[in-house]
């Protein structure tokens, strides 16, 4: 079963969240399960498979779970899918990241396309690394010659 959360839950002290899909939740702390919500603005979150598009937190817990942005100062993150991230303290395991702005960074098996921290630790798999870039940028260029060669030769 599916609820509706309303719109807005104006200035809860505690919002729990199970099954449920919302629009916007803003409390002190926030609990999802099985969830989603359009955003999310609270002191602590804690999702766990759950989804958010934009979230808001002092503190951010995430498990199994996705936010296509966050901005938290810190984070504990396992087996999880984020955007686009700014963090003080970013501790990640087992997750992609898409662009990741970060004082410190600990991760256990991260993938990011985009990572800028001042400090990390543990292991970061970069996607899309120089050579990955490169190939990238002569297929499309290659791509783009080819197109331009077939609408040029039907003129």
């Amino acid at each position: 079963m599916t609820d509706y959360l309303p719109a807005a839950t104006p200035d809860a002290a505690h919002a729990e969240t199970a099954g449920s899909t919302a629009g916007a939740i803003d409390a002190d702390r926030v609990e999802m399960r099985n969830s989603a919500a359009q955003s999310v603005d609270a002191d602590a979150i804690e999702m766990h498979n759950s989804a958010a598009q934009v979230v808001e937190a002092d503190t951010l817990r995430m498990v199994n779970s996705a936010a296509a942005s966050a901005r938290t100062e810190t984070l504990a993150a396992e087996q999880s899918k984020l955007g686009v991230l700014r963090a003080t303290d970013a501790t990640i395991a087992d997750s992609t990241v898409f662009a990741l702005a970060a004082d410190h960074v600990q991760a256990a098996n991260l993938r990011a396309v985009w990572l800028v921290a001042r400090q990390v630790e543990g292991d970061v798999k970069a996607v899309l690394t120089p050579a990955s870039a490169l190939a990238l940028g002569a297929g499309l260029g290659a791509a783009i010659a080819l197109i331009s060669l077939l609408t040029n030769r039907r003129r």
